[in-house]
C-alpha cells in the first residue's frame, strides 16, 4: 500500500450515484478477497463487456536449479518481439521469473498479468505507460510497480532495454520502511514525494475491437472489446502502480562495510529486491569499502549490473548478470580488495533479487553464459 490518490470525477460516496442518466460503472479492484489494498476505478462502460474471447497458446519458462555461481551475458539478448512477448526469461522458480526485455516493435495490444505483480526496471531507454488509471512517462533508471490486474500498454519505448521480474507473491514497499499509520518513515532510501503515480487523462470512448492480453502463465486469454479499456472517468484508493527512480533514492552508508539489506527497494514474502546506488564508501580509517566474503546457506543471489564501475568482479559490463547460488562462498575476486583500499565512492547501479527459494537457470540463459566464471576466483 502506498498512499491515498484520488482523480477525476466520482459520486460523492462509494456504491452510490450521481446522475441516473449518466450512470458510471463502479469497478473494485483489490488484493486479498477485499481485505487488501484497493481502488474503486469508475468506468464509463461496462468493464465485463467482452465480444469474444480465445485461447493464445504461450511458451512456458523452464528453470533448472543450479550448483555453481553463474555469469550471464545479456548484452547479447538480439531484439524482438513487443513488450507481450518480446520477454526472455533468464532465471526463475515457481513463485518468480525475471526477464530481459528489448522490443523491436510497437503494439496496440493491451496487457494484463491474471496472477503476477510485475516490477519493470528500465535499464536504458524510455516510453510511456499506459493503464486504465492514468499514465507514467518513464526514463532510464525508473522502476514501475505493476499490480496484478492492471490492464496496461507500453509505447514510444525508443530502444528501450528492461529487467522485468514477475511474481505471483504480491510486491511492495518493504514493511520495515513503512509506520503504524502506513507513511514512509524517515531514514529509509526513498519518500512519498519520490513515487510518482499514475495521472488520469481523458477518458477514452471510441468503438472499435482492442485485444487484450491475459497472462495465466501457462496460456494468454485473449479478450476483445469493442469499446475502449481506457474509459475511466474518475477513480481513488491505494491500489494502483507507479514509478520511482534511482537517482531520486538516497543510499544508506556507514561507517565500516553495510550489509545487503541496506539496499533493498521492494520486498515480498519469497524475496526482495535491492538498488545498488553510486554512494561514498565507509569512512572507518582502515575500512574495506567492497564486500566481505559471504556464504548465504538460505537465499540465491541475482544481480543485473546497469552503470558504472563493478570493482568488486572481472569481466563484468552493462547487462551482466550474476546467479550466486546458495552453500556456496562468494565475494571479492582475487586483487579487488587491495585495489578498493582508499577508494572513497563508487558510481555503480546495479538491481540485486535475493530469492529465499531456489532459483534456476532458463534455457535461453544457457546460451548467455561465461562458462569460466567459477575460476574467476582462483587466476
Amino acid at each position: 500500500m502506498v498512499f491515498y490518490v484520488k482523480q477525476g470525477k466520482m459520486p460523492a460516496t462509494r456504491h452510490t450515484y450521481e446522475n441516473k442518466g449518466k450512470l458510471l460503472r463502479e469497478e473494485l479492484l483489490g488484493e486479498e478477497s477485499f481485505e487488501g489494498s484497493y481502488s474503486l476505478l469508475y468506468h464509463r462502460n461496462e468493464p465485463t463487456r467482452i465480444k469474444s474471447i480465445i485461447e493464445v497458446e504461450k511458451k512456458v519458462p523452464r528453470f533448472e536449479f543450479q550448483k555453481i555461481h553463474k555469469l550471464i551475458d545479456t548484452a547479447k539478448v538480439e531484439r524482438g518481439g513487443n513488450y507481450i512477448n518480446g520477454r526472455v526469461p533468464i532465471v526463475g522458480n515457481d513463485n518468480l521469473i525475471i526477464s530481459v526485455s528489448k522490443p523491436s516493435s510497437e503494439t496496440d495490444l493491451f496487457f494484463r498479468h491474471g496472477v503476477r505483480d510485475q516490477l519493470i526496471f528500465v535499464h536504458k531507454g524510455g516510453g510511456k505507460f499506459i493503464c486504465t488509471q492514468g499514465e507514467i512517462d518513464f526514463g532510464t533508471g525508473d522502476y514501475i510497480l505493476v499490480p496484478k490486474g492492471t490492464l496496461y500498454k507500453l509505447q514510444n519505448l525508443r530502444n528501450s532495454v528492461l529487467l522485468m521480474v514477475e511474481s505471483r507473491d504480491s510486491i511492495s514497499i518493504p514493511q520495515r520502511y513503512l509506520n503504524k499509520y502506513g507513511q514512509i518513515k524517515e531514514g529509509v532510501p526513498y519518500y512519498s514525494r519520490d513515487i510518482r503515480p499514475p495521472i488520469l487523462k481523458s477518458a477514452k470512448y471510441g468503438k472499435g475491437n482492442y485485444e487484450v492480453y491475459v497472462d495465466f502463465d501457462d496460456k494468454y486469454i485473449v479478450e476483445t472489446r469493442e469499446d475502449h479499456p481506457f474509459d475511466l472517468e474518475g477513480w481513488d484508493g491505494y491500489l494502483y502502480p507507479f514509478a520511482i527512480n534511482v537517482r531520486q533514492m538516497m543510499p544508506i552508508v556507514g561507517k565500516v562495510h553495510q550489509p545487503p539489506p541496506v539496499h533493498e527497494t521492494f520486498s515480498t514474502k519469497s524475496f526482495m529486491v535491492g538498488t545498488f546506488l553510486p554512494r561514498k564508501f565507509d569512512f572507518h580509517e582502515k575500512a574495506v569499502p567492497i564486500s566481505y566474503y559471504h556464504s548465504n546457506v538460505d537465499t540465491d543471489e541475482f544481480l543485473y549490473y546497469a552503470s558504472g564501475n563493478f570493482m568488486s568482479r572481472k569481466g563484468i559490463s552493462e547487462g551482466s548478470i550474476t546467479l550466486h547460488v546458495r552453500g556456496m562462498v562468494h565475494g571479492p575476486q582475487p586483487g579487488s580488495i587491495e585495489r578498493s583500499i582508499g577508494k572513497e565512492s563508487t558510481d555503480e547501479i546495479a538491481v540485486m533479487v535475493e530469492s529465499y527459494d531456489r532459483l534456476g537457470m532458463s534455457q535461453e540463459a544457457k546460451t548467455l553464459e561465461n562458462k569460466n566464471y567459477m575460476m574467476t576466483w582462483y587466476e
